[in-house]
This record gives C-alpha cells, structure tokens and sequence, in this order.
C-alpha cells in the first residue's frame, strides 16, 4: 500500500450473498427395523425378493415340461443371489426360508426333463416340515420303472407335518390296448402305480388333498384312473382335477376301448428318456404310421403324411 493513504473505514455490513450461514444440526436418522413391519407385510417382501423378475431373460425357466413344472407355466425358483436373503439373520432365514418351502411343488420322484428344483428325498430334514405341496409324475418309464422309485424311511415323508396336496400327473396308461406286445403284462404298472400310491398315502396322516392331472389319451375310467382314484378314496382324501385334462366330479366316465392311438403314441413318446428318443417330425410321423390296429376291430383307417 502507498505512503501517506489512508485505510477506508470498514463496513459493518456484508451483502447477503456473501453471508454464509452454518448448517442446522439434522436429527439423527434411526434405522429403519424391518422386523418391526407385521408379517404379513415381511411375507410380501420375501415374495418380492425372491420371486420377481428382473428382466425379460428371467422368465427363461430351466423348469421341467411335466405336470406342474411344465415351461409354460410362470418361473416360481429364485436365482441363486437371492436366495442369500437367507443368510441376513436367524430370524429372516427361518421366515423366509419356510416360506419359499411352503410355496414351491417339490416332485417326489425324479423324471428325465431336467427339473431344477430337488426332489422330495434331496430336501434338507430341517425344511422338509414347511413342505406342503408334492407331486408324482407316472406314465414315466412305464416298462421298467426305476428301482429307486421306492417308498422307505429315507423318502423323508414322515417329516412333512404341514404336507396338504399331493398332485399326480399321468402320462399315459400302459394299460391301454395301443400298448399291446410293448408293456410287460396289462396290469403291471397300474399295480405298480396303486401299491406306490398307497404306500405314500400312509406316510402322510395330514394330506388332505390329492389333485390329478394328465395328458389326452389318459382316460378318467381307464385301469390306472380308476385303481388310483380307488386308493384316494380308500384313504379318505379329497379328489380334486387339475386344469390340463379338464376332468370334473360330474363328468361321466370318458373311458371307451377303442380310443384315438395317435394320443397314446405321442403320450407314450412323451414319457420316454428325451436322450433315447428323436422328437423330430419325421420321426413322430412314422412312429404314427406304425400302430398297429388290426387287434382293435375298427374299419381301415388312411394315414396322411405329416
């Protein structure tokens, strides 16, 4: 600064611009408790969390193509990131866990179209209670059913307290005359299917319910229906019809003996290993072209090329 200037006096104000005031001390923010929320609003968030998808991808299920599992239905399995939902604290991973166990079907034997989901016997002991929906595909392996398809103390039937519905899926009925000279004799697999249905009943005192479903060529009054429905209401369980055969309790018996063998054909292709069998066209249409008919007392009937 110069000689001989001097200071200008101060001014005791300050434009407002440049007065800058200190902020307000914010309350602290108490963490929001999600336990604290009534259970029912805790089930819909589970529900959220694991069911949800995020993106048009994930309706790509790798779910099974039989009975309840069929692709075209709606993906219920969780991805595997969310299912680390269980791992927050005790209390979440019990609700959580025992609802995603009580809202899943779980499949008591396996069958070969790559379901995802365990079977009964691959379930954890301590899940198995919360369990309350099961399904039985048969008509699978219909020639010789597997030997591990077998009802024992390891099946894990008896731990299932909450168990209510057992859905049953038929695939065909080898019972039907198109099976002729490729089935083992015309009662084996409905005495199969009965005795394995009655020894699953037993197991389960809490069942309240058994829900059947199958493909088009399973008759209501066919030999398996009717030995499986007997074994149903022996145990005295409620019968109920799934939504593919569109079976009712006022429906008259649908069995006639000469049914359509093209149904039974493609049921019994159906059911057979996808790694044994070629599903092409060509090859449906000459396995069609093949049924033999002429033990069925029907006029000729011409078969058109596929």
């Amino acid at each position: 600064m110069a000689k001989g200037k001097k200071k200008g006096p101060v001014s005791e104000f300050y434009d407002e611009e440049d007065y800058v005031s200190e902020p307000e001390p914010q309350p602290k923010r108490k963490p929001f408790r999600f336990l604290d929320l009534p259970s029912e609003i805790r089930l819909r968030v589970y529900h959220f969390v694991l069911f949800t998808p995020t993106r048009k991808s994930a309706l790509q299920n790798k779910a099974g193509s039989v009975g309840s599992s069929a692709k075209k239905k709606k993906p219920v399995a969780p991805t595997s990131h969310r299912v680390a939902l269980f791992l927050a604290c005790h209390r979440i991973h019990d609700e959580a866990s025992h609802f995603f166990y009580s809202t899943q079907i779980f499949r008591l034997f396996p069958v070969q179209d790559f379901q995802r989901m365990p079977t009964v016997r691959a379930l954890p002991r301590r899940h198995r209670s919360s369990v309350m929906t099961i399904e039985l595909i048969l008509g699978n392996s219909w020639t010789a059913p597997p030997k591990t398809w077998t009802v024992n103390q390891g099946l894990g039937l008896h731990d299932m307290v909450l168990m209510r519905t057992l859905r049953i899926f038929v695939e065909c009925d080898p019972s039907q005359p198109i099976f002729e000279g490729f089935r083992i004799s015309k009662d084996y697999y409905t005495e199969f299917a009965g005795q394995l249905l009655k020894q699953v009943l037993e197991r389960l005192p809490g069942l309240v319910q058994v829900e059947f479903d199958a493909y088009p060529s399973v008759r209501k009054g066919g030999s398996l229906m009717t030995r499986l429905l007997q074994e149903t209401r022996e145990a005295k369980k409620k019968v109920l019809w799934g939504p593919e055969r569109g079976w009712t309790d006022s429906q008259e018996d649908d069995y006639v003996p000469y049914e359509d063998p093209a149904d039974a054909a493609i049921d019994a292709l159906r059911s057979r290993r996808p790694d044994s069998v070629d599903t092409s066209v060509d090859t449906l249409a000459d396995s069609l072209q093949t049924v033999r008919l002429e033990t069925l007392d029907l006029p000729e009937i011409t078969t058109h090329s596929m």
